[in-house]
């Protein structure tokens, strides 16, 4: 093997690695999207409650804003960490031709 193959297979496994992270962020945006809906269906049932709120609807209440606190801490933190690691990148300097 010489030095450019070896190269482009390490860079070739890094570049599959950086796929499948790819993946698994698509894949958890759309479950944190899939828990959104659901906390906005849950308060769009609790506000269109005709009656007095009930010790259970208290429940749901307290339940779901620790449930959306913790969302939006959790959300939070990743969009610092991948702004972080942006800014940690650089793009390489470009070969020279020749």
């Amino acid at each position: 093997m010489s030095a450019i193959s070896d190269y482009t297979e390490s860079v070739d496994a890094k570049f599959a690695e950086i796929g499948t992270s790819v993946d698994e962020l698509v894949t958890s945006v759309a479950g944190v999207t899939g828990d959104v809906a659901s906390l906005k269906e849950l308060i769009l049932k609790l506000e269109n409650n005709p009656g007095p709120i009930t010790p259970e609807d208290q429940a749901l209440l307290t339940k779901s804003l620790a449930t959306v606190t913790a969302l939006a801490d959790r959300t939070k933190a990743v969009s610092e960490a991948l702004k972080a690691l942006d800014a940690a990148t650089e793009t390489p300097p470009t070969a020279p031709e020749g």
